[in-house]
């Protein structure tokens, strides 16, 4: 049938009747690793939907004793995990502690993001504190705490853990709703402060259109919306902080803006700031 061109080889032993791309990939990792063939890593979270592109390499588990050859895109790695689903991969919370081993900051918060009330956070941190070793726990913990607290993006975990916390802001609630027509990023509910935080595919067209019209209505029920970027949030976080804290300072926060290790040297490393406006009536 080769000789027919009705099949094309994807691996010694494997055979497809039409190029299926990075599922058959997937599927052939299994098909070459045995019975006890479970995708995992970064591969299971595409899987699992809690990564948007599919790697280039696919890890795959294959038993303590399995064998783990074959040339291609493929990983094999000689470990037990439980699996789940077509093809099998690791359930949700294996695959996030897995997954997370290579990923940086902004790839571990946006994975949890997306992996939302799917799982528990206590869940996460119990099976992480069976894990002797885990290069990532510090930032995993620290993100699960801010994705507990409402931050749905990579950016709102920035947010948090780069303009809030070191500059000693106080803390927005997340995802409200403050006049009933749309959900926001963060509130200062105290001082009628909005931020909302763009990704690095920011709004343009009729999205825009639509950013403008509810900072309109949120203007004219007493709420002040404040809107930074990609670049100004991971490029400035400082100078974020020190903005968003003259605009509380000028609502009626009496607290100030700390200095951080970050914190441009120009402005010296334990500045405070604090804008003495009378709050807005």
């Amino acid at each position: 049938m080769m000789s027919d061109g009705l099949l094309s080889r994807v691996a010694r032993g494997v055979y497809a009747l039409r190029p299926g791309g990075w599922p058959q990939l997937a599927w052939t990792a299994v098909l070459l690793a045995g019975p006890r063939a479970v995708i995992g890593g970064k591969a299971a979270a595409y899987l699992n939907e809690l990564v948007p592109e599919p790697p280039a390499v696919i890890d795959c588990f294959v038993g303590a004793g399995g064998r783990r050859s074959h040339a291609g895109p493929w990983h094999f790695i000689r470990a037990d995990r439980p699996g789940r689903g077509e093809p099998p991969r690791t359930t949700l919370i294996q695959t996030i502690l897995d997954a997370s081993r290579d990923m940086n900051d902004d790839e571990i918060a946006s994975m949890l993001a997306r992996a939302g009330r799917r799982v528990r956070q206590a869940e996460i941190l119990s099976r992480l504190g069976e894990i002797e070793r885990h290069p990532r726990r510090q930032a995993l913990c620290e993100i699960l705490g801010d994705v507990s607290q409402g931050a749905q993006s990579a950016l709102e975990v920035r947010y948090a853990r780069d303009v809030e916390r070191p500059h000693g802001l106080p803390m927005m609630v997340r995802q409200r709703n403050p006049t009933g027509r749309a959900r926001i990023d963060g509130l200062y509910e105290s001082y009628g402060l909005i931020v909302e935080v763009d990704g690095r595919r920011y709004h343009s067209g009729l999205a825009a259109s639509g950013d403008a019209a509810r900072d309109n209505a949120h203007l004219l029920s007493g709420f002040v919306t404040m809107r930074f970027t990609w670049r100004e949030v991971a490029g400035d976080p400082c100078r974020v902080a020190r903005e968003v804290g003259a605009a509380l300072n000028s609502r009626g926060w009496q607290g100030t803006v700390r200095g951080c290790r970050r914190c441009r040297v120009g402005l010296g490393g334990g500045f405070a700031v604090k804008v003495d406006h009378k709050p807005s009536t």
